[in-house]
């Protein structure tokens, strides 16, 4: 039988006791708690903790199954693998450090455009919201504590080891990212998220407290 771990049962609480305040009580919270651009804080849009809030909400219900069903398919098993501490300290860096590169990438791109161009209102008025960073930093520890588990992903009916299939995932995102074709959604972040799940899992492994 498949089981839910502690943390990975709280934090599906949280997830979807915050979808169903935004969305059924219609509260707008992504507007104060969604990731702003750095460079909106002196119009007191941005605030610092934006970059721990924001991956708590979502933009619709298909945004949330896909994030919540990822944390119920890999959270468990990392989760009895490194233990409660360190598996949420890996989900919340992993959701901070998406939202790090994000940040970075995102005041690049909004310095590209000039300040009355509709790209540049997108860019500023729209916040980033979701918990597919922290998810794909789950992904890139699970590939590099279990490289060669093979997975079936529908609808390939072929079993990819999870090293290459995250590695695949990670050239698309980036792909994606710099190609621009799919607007709205932050790649780069997802990106951000996959890299401090890796190095935090390789910073762990390298102390005497080894895994393995």
């Amino acid at each position: 039988m498949f089981q839910v771990t502690p943390v990975v049962r709280n934090l599906l609480i949280a997830n979807v006791a915050v979808y169903f305040v935004q969305s059924f009580l219609r509260i707008d919270l992504a507007t104060i708690f969604g990731y702003h651009s750095f460079s909106l804080h002196e119009m007191g849009l941005f605030n610092p903790i934006q970059i721990f809030t924001y991956m708590f909400l979502h933009s619709g219900t298909g945004h949330i199954f896909s994030n919540m069903f990822g944390l119920f398919m890999f959270g468990p098993m990392l989760e009895s693998f490194l233990g409660s501490k360190r598996f949420l300290i890996l989900y919340i860096v992993s959701g901070i450090g998406a939202c790090l590169l994000h940040g970075a990438i995102n005041l690049y791109e909004i310095s590209q455009f000039a300040v009355d161009s509709p790209e540049y209102t997108m860019m500023m008025s729209i916040p980033m919201v979701g918990a597919s960073g922290a998810i794909f930093g789950m992904l890139g520890a699970f590939a590099r504590l279990f490289p060669n588990t093979e997975m079936i992903i529908f609808p390939l009916p072929i079993p990819v080891k999870a090293k290459y299939l995250v590695s695949l995932y990670a050239l698309f995102e980036i792909f994606s990212g710099v190609s621009n074709i799919t607007p709205g959604v932050a790649h780069f972040a997802h990106i951000g998220g996959l890299i401090f799940g890796i190095l935090l899992i390789n910073y762990w492994n390298k102390k005497k407290d080894r895994f393995y």
